[in-house]
């Protein structure tokens, strides 16, 4: 087993263990969408069985059933403002207020579905005006008991990204070493089906193979092969470009 090999194995097991943490987080928000859910709940007072009302990050959308269209169409929205100035230890709420979002129109005679609605609104608007503070509280008692959650699965994830990136940066470099090493050999690169290859800004040509026959510095002479075995050389070619995009190609 090679080097490059034992540490894409490593770096499978942490990719399987950053994936399991993504579906903890994401376990987290459902439980805690739940629990705001229900927090607030109480407070929209009495409206008819077919209003579906759903909460997504911190926004609950109220919809019922139209005549007219397929879907539930929106009644209206409450947004509760996130508190963008959060200092640990100062302030700890997540909502500072919430906004009623609705949209205006007219109706034509007796639309009972708008007309319906105009009462539900000012139904929520009432509950709004009178028990503002009492729902923002609420949602922040809610969503409180899953910051501590949050900031372990976050740390978690920042910890084995990390060391991902870093796993990354390894075999990038070994298998740079080892795409170097093969361009330099007798036998060079030999491509699978021709690729084209950018040896200078202006010179793309289509390789069958290609080795470097020389080093100076940063650059290199290499040895190309294209068609049907018509062979020539090309002088101050990019070292470094060269690897990248022979590595590409998963010649090894």
């Amino acid at each position: 087993m090679t080097r490059i090999s034992i540490l894409e194995d490593a770096k499978a097991i942490l990719t399987v263990n950053k994936e399991l943490l993504e579906e903890k987080r994401r376990d987290i928000y459902v439980r805690e969408q739940k629990a705001l859910g229900d927090a607030l709940a109480g407070f929209y007072g009495v409206f008819p069985e077919n209003v579906e009302v759903e909460v997504t990050r911190g926004s609950v959308y109220f919809k019922a059933d139209h005549p007219d269209v397929k879907y539930k169409k929106e009644l209206f929205n409450l947004y509760l403002r996130e508190n963008w100035n959060f200092e640990e230890g100062k302030d700890r709420r997540s909502y500072t207020g919430i906004d009623l979002s609705y949209y205006t129109t007219s109706t034509k005679g007796v639309d009972s579905w708008e007309l319906k609605r105009l009462q539900m609104l000012g139904k929520i608007a009432e509950v709004i005006h009178d028990k503002h503070d009492e729902i923002v509280n609420a949602a922040n008692e809610a969503v409180l008991s899953f910051k501590e959650e949050y900031a372990e699965v976050y740390k978690e994830m920042q910890d084995v990204g990390s060391e991902i990136r870093e796993l990354d940066n390894k075999i990038n470099t070994l298998k740079s070493e080892a795409i170097l090493i093969k361009l330099s050999s007798e036998e060079g690169v030999v491509f699978d089906t021709p690729q084209n290859i950018e040896l200078k800004r202006t010179y793309c040509p289509r390789l069958n193979k290609i080795r470097i026959i020389e080093v100076k510095g940063k650059t290199c002479t290499v040895e190309i092969e294209m068609g049907d075995s018509y062979k020539t050389t090309e002088s101050r070619v990019n070292i470094e470009s060269l690897v990248s995009q022979v590595k590409h190609y998963n010649v090894l």
